[in-house]
């Protein structure tokens, strides 16, 4: 198991931080080779130097996901390094809790620029450079899109587009040899909560901001919130080939919560 990713190469977006900070460190603990792209230069180099440390193998790439050009300019370095790209995952995002009547459209645009449509360029970087070979892309969506949630008009609007956009591609190249499938996590204690949402939330429902993950707990069946860990199992179980038949699903780690 240790050496399971072992000489493949993986691409993630958003890697400096969160969810794809933590895919990558396993991912780098598995011998894989790893990219990171991320907007956030000082995050995105203490993940490699963390990695680099434990005996990995990663580099960092400036990258904004929703510029085309910036994502082509990282993956031509990335080739010229690691050679073939076997997995892409795409956990870049962005999400805000505001009044559907107060959401400006300056942050409709942002929400959609990141979470879909930088969603939708790297799948077309990713796919063009996987045809040769085959490859496994992993996008993140969320429960929030699979159902609506209140004041996150932009974010569900963004995520619901993710599994319809990574459906029809996962159709469309399942004959390449490249699968595409979704992430849609519930509730995670990512950074994104310390920097906002967490208030925003409590504001919504009328709690204290240290009452509002107990809140999503009485929601929970398994009685537990979505963990990094529950994600990185997903995350390795859908780029092996342990899921080789495995296309165009979006799998609900939720603990329960939701069954579509």
């Amino acid at each position: 198991m240790n050496n399971i990713l072992s000489d493949k190469v993986s691409i993630i977006t958003g890697g400096g931080s969160g969810i794809g900070a933590a895919i990558a460190i396993k991912f780098a603990n598995l011998a894989a080779k790893v990219a990171i792209f991320d907007v956030d230069e000082k995050n995105g180099k203490k993940i490699v130097s963390q990695i680099e440390k434990s005996g990995g193998t990663a580099s960092y790439y400036n990258v904004d996901v929703s510029n085309k050009e910036q994502i082509t300019a990282a993956v031509n370095e990335v080739m010229k390094v690691y050679g073939n790209i076997n997995s892409w995952i795409n956990s870049a995002g962005v999400s805000k809790i505001i009044p559907f009547l107060d959401c400006s459209e300056s942050l409709w645009d942002q929400t959609i620029n990141v979470n879909l449509k930088g969603t939708f360029l790297c799948c077309q970087v990713a796919i063009k450079n996987m045809l040769p070979k085959g490859g496994s892309i992993i996008n993140f969506s969320s429960v929030a899109g699979k159902k609506p949630c209140t004041e996150q008009t932009a974010y569900c609007a963004s995520k619901y587009g993710v599994i319809g956009l990574s459906q029809s591609i996962a159709k469309e190249f399942a004959n390449k040899n490249i699968r595409v499938n979704v992430i849609c996590p519930g509730i995670v204690e990512t950074p994104l909560w310390d920097k906002g949402l967490r208030d925003e939330y409590a504001i919504k429902r009328g709690l204290k901001p240290d009452e509002v993950m107990d809140y999503f707990l009485k929601e929970i069946p398994m009685e537990r919130l979505c963990s990094y860990q529950d994600i990185v199992n997903t995350a390795i179980f859908l780029t092996t080939d342990m899921s080789s038949y495995l296309t165009g699903q979006s799998i609900n780690l939720v603990g329960g919560a939701w069954m579509d």
